[in-house]
């Protein structure tokens, strides 16, 4: 039996609707994203179910949780497929990059760390995300935290070597993909990298222009420009993301070693997301109103203030406290910086001694560890 309440819409994808939701019995506050059976396309439920399956096999501090499924009836002849997930206030790093004025370095590098923690956790279980990008990353109660979603893409690695259907979205497809060769965990590390020029600029890392960007993605040499914003450690380590040869770029173990990510070592801390109860959320979450006046009540940070409003006759300020973790990043900085200027330093003289072997299989060793053999 359905025990919940749909509130306000708070996303649409390609196959279904995100809603928020408040569990009817306990209070509880989650996400639905929900599909109606009877009017979607075939594919569109298969996407949902495939999302289902594979959450609820996956415990990750940085995916998104799930917590549950069901159907729900609003008509005699209208039924929704409903997955229930936690539900993250920040939005999207594709919406906070859309709106930002500047780039903030360390929760930049705190959202990468994330999302590749997140990936490797996904490929040590032969998952592929499939589709990395701005929109899939969704930002906790604190703003260093994100959390990868939607899964309605991903799939099993698959080592047949039989041709496959890209799935994703294409301007953040690796070259392979677009290709239709081959879909794995070196494809997601493409994707993020790029999704952190995406988390720079606040757009695709490829201008759209159709089937010639898929031609220039797929079948040129070329690679996306990287902003100017971006420093040396960041350029390095995007550039490690964006090599064209998959079996060149580094896995996400070799990732969280680089100074990029190094330097906010335990600093991306992941927390609780979901309220626990509605009393922690707005209440303009539950009510379609007007965008302008969404989250406009200020907090009451006098508990007696907060349990009188909630004991009258008027409706109580749902709205949680807002924590700001205070960090001392300049050790962590310095020390990065020395060993990106360590790291720099070993990967010329691997170079070096690349161009002086003969032996083709340590050529291979000394690039990035050796192409996965169904290549």
């Amino acid at each position: 039996m359905v025990s919940w309440v749909g509130g306000k819409c708070v996303g649409r994808g390609s196959f279904g609707t995100v809603n928020i939701a408040v569990d009817s019995l306990n209070g509880t506050v989650f996400a639905v994203k929900s599909v109606d059976r009877n009017a979607c396309q075939p594919t569109q439920i298969e996407c949902l179910e495939n999302e289902i399956r594979i959450l609820r096999s996956l415990s990750s501090p940085y995916v998104v949780k799930y917590l549950g499924d069901d159907v729900s009836y609003e008509a005699p002849t209208t039924s929704y497929r409903n997955l229930h997930l936690e539900y993250l206030p920040g939005g999207t790093v594709a919406t906070a990059a859309d709106v930002a004025t500047y780039v903030d370095e360390m929760i930049l590098r705190s959202h990468a760390y994330c999302v590749v923690s997140a990936l490797r956790y996904l490929h040590s279980r032969n998952i592929v995300h499939c589709d990395v990008k701005g929109e899939n990353i969704l930002i906790g109660p604190s703003s260093s935290s994100c959390k990868l979603a939607d899964f309605g893409s991903s799939k099993e690695i698959d080592v047949s070597g039989v041709p496959i259907l890209p799935r994703g979205s294409p301007l953040w497809m690796a070259p392979e993909v677009v290709r239709g060769e081959y879909q794995g965990p070196e494809s997601d590390v493409w994707s993020l990298g790029c999704t952190i020029i995406e988390m720079v600029t606040g757009r695709p890392a490829w201008e759209d222009f159709g089937v010639d960007t898929l031609t220039r993605i797929g079948f040129s040499k070329e690679l996306p420009l990287f902003p100017v914003q971006l420093s040396e450690m960041d350029r390095d380590f995007v550039e490690k993301c964006l090599r064209r040869e998959p079996c060149e770029r580094w896995s996400c173990d070799q990732l969280l070693q680089h100074p990029f990510l190094h330097s906010v070592y335990n600093t991306a801390t992941v927390t609780e997301s979901s309220p626990r109860c509605v009393l922690d959320r707005v209440n303009s979450e539950f009510q379609e109103e007007d965008e302008d006046d969404f989250g406009c009540e200020k907090f009451e940070s006098c508990a007696r203030e907060r349990i009188s409003k909630l004991a009258s006759s008027s409706r109580g300020n749902w709205e949680s406290d807002g924590w700001v973790a205070v960090r001392d990043y300049e050790a962590k900085e310095e020390k990065a910086t020395r060993e990106y200027s360590n790291a720099k330093n070993r990967e010329e003289q691997r170079r070096s001694n690349w161009v002086i072997d003969t032996r083709a299989n340590s050529k291979i060793e000394n690039i990035g560890g050796g192409c996965n053999d169904e290549w």
